[in-house]
């Protein structure tokens, strides 16, 4: 089993065009948790003891801002149309070989722009649902 290399790891997510990489990315993120439910009780000797709750899921990636239509690429003007709907997307992170998805709400875009820097961007999608991995 070969390590991955980090720069074909990608976060593609469901646009007007249909599910495309992010346009210019420079990072991104896949982080998983569960909930606990206490089930502590006087048999417990004194230790916490824990069950498994609800599970969470969120994906996060940085990219460079570039106006206009990127074809086949994912961009800001796109992401922030489907921000503004509110609804739940599909989103894949993940390279060849392993690939995590499901379905994810935009839930934070931020646009940075320094000066004599360049304008970067940065989304973050919490899941609804199950996240399936292929």
């Amino acid at each position: 089993m070969a390590i991955v290399n980090a720069t074909d790891v990608v976060l593609s997510v469901t646009t007007l065009s249909g599910l495309e990489a992010m346009a210019h990315s420079t990072s991104a993120s896949l982080s998983m948790s569960m909930d606990l439910r206490d089930k502590t009780s006087k048999s417990s000797a004194g230790w916490q003891e824990n069950l498994g709750g609800l599970k969470s899921w969120e994906m996060s990636g940085d990219s460079f801002v570039e106006i206009g239509n990127i074809s086949g690429k994912a961009d800001i003007e796109e992401l922030f149309t489907v921000w503004n709907t509110g609804d739940a997307i599909t989103v894949n992170f993940g390279a060849t070989g392993m690939v995590y998805s499901g379905q994810a709400i935009i839930t934070s875009i931020s646009i940075d722009a320094g000066v004599e820097e360049n304008a970067t961007y940065s989304i973050s999608l919490t899941g609804s649902g199950p996240l399936a991995k292929s």
